[in-house]
């Protein structure tokens, strides 16, 4: 909603639509990022990541390259990142003056980012669930090679 203003770009879509349309993009984003994050094994990869996938994702999604002259495999692996909709709801509410009570497509688009959300709120918590299970079995593990060693070098001093 700023930037549109500091760069006097036309901006027609109204606050309530674009909130309540920036909701569930935030979930399916924030859920995204977490379910990914157990591939990431340092910190300065994300940025990487995001360096290399910005460009690309922007082509896919249909805003800045023809939707027809984008192939059928890639229009389908765009539909697994929910900046593909986001976008593509942005601008229609923003530019197009789309509203929740008159298009359907903004519906769609939403509905999209919602599905989307739950599945990446259910695989966070398997993933999450997955590390703290892993990472509690690597304590016990250690706790015992620690007992271990504790016994072993006691009966070495009696």
């Amino acid at each position: 909603h700023i930037v549109p203003r500091l760069f006097s770009l036309n901006q027609i879509g109204q606050p309530g639509s674009l909130v309540l349309f920036v909701a569930p993009y935030l979930a399916a984003c924030i859920f995204f990022a977490m379910t990914t994050s157990i591939a990431i094994r340092n910190r300065e990869t994300c940025m990487l990541i995001f360096v290399f996938t910005s460009v690309p994702l922007l082509f896919i999604s249909g805003i800045s390259w023809p939707g027809a002259a984008i192939p059928p495999f890639w229009k389908y692996v765009s539909y697994i990142f929910p900046s593909t909709f986001g976008i593509n709801g942005f601008v229609k509410i923003n530019n197009m003056g789309a509203t929740f009570k008159r298009i359907v497509a903004i519906l769609n688009h939403q509905r999209q980012l919602w599905i989307q959300a739950g599945v990446y709120f259910l695989t966070t918590c398997w993933v999450y669930r997955w590390q703290i299970l892993m990472s509690r079995k690597h304590a016990i593990e250690r706790y015992k090679e620690l007992k271990e060693k504790e016994n072993l070098a006691k009966q070495m001093t009696d």
